[in-house]
């Protein structure tokens, strides 16, 4: 199996100039991996929003490569995001789905279908022209080159035994996830400015 701190180091490596959604646990230790944080865009308190909102953003910025950071509990309350990304067929979009059989952030309860649910046998099945499943990174690594290049939408399935350091990050409580999404709300702003040109800026307020 694959930790997910450890893969999320090593993707945003791989990143470039790619516009990044997360969500959930990748949500939150995504910012202490990322350098390109003006092309960051957290998804907060919407679980299982993080693909469609990757969709429009990959409709929407069809020359810059977009990702999503998706955990498995997420996509699982969202399906059918599966069956809208593969008729909008955005060639810019790859989908990576963190696996752990959790839902991490808010206690730990299986996610239905685990360990059972093939992500990358649903993708292609709703018309995903690639899609690729992994348990450790090494064999990530030697493949990526090629999936980089090929085709989109892609899915990438990651499965993850772990989450070295999310407990630093203290409990997901309601205040916390308040104050998550006033800074969401932040950074689509931020990112907005930045995707249109107009440097940084603070969303207007009433």
């Amino acid at each position: 199996m694959i930790g997910g701190a450890e893969a999320l180091r090593w993707l945003a490596g791989q990143r470039g100039e790619a516009m990044v959604v997360t969500t959930m646990t990748t949500g939150r230790l995504w910012p202490v991996v990322s350098a390109r944080k003006e092309l960051d865009l957290p998804i907060s308190n919407c679980m299982g929003k993080a693909s469609s909102v990757g969709l429009g953003a990959a409709l929407a910025q069809p020359e810059r490569p977009v990702w999503v950071l998706d955990g498995d509990g997420s996509l699982a309350m969202n399906l059918g995001s599966l069956l809208s990304i593969a008729q909008a067929q955005p060639r810019n979009l790859v989908h990576f789905v963190f696996d752990d059989g959790a839902y991490t952030t808010v206690g730990g309860s299986p996610v239905p279908g685990s360990p059972t649910a093939d992500h990358a046998a649903m993708a292609r099945a709703a018309g995903y022209p690639a899609a690729a499943a992994f348990d450790d990174l090494a064999t990530l690594q030697a493949q990526w080159p090629d999936l980089a290049a090929g085709a989109r939408p892609l899915l990438v399935r990651l499965r993850i035994g772990g989450w070295d350091g999310l407990a630093d990050y203290g409990p997901m409580t309601q205040e916390v996830m308040d104050q998550r999404l006033d800074a969401a709300a932040e950074k689509f702003w931020a990112v907005r400015q930045t995707l249109t040109g107009q440097g940084p800026g603070r969303r207007p307020t009433a």
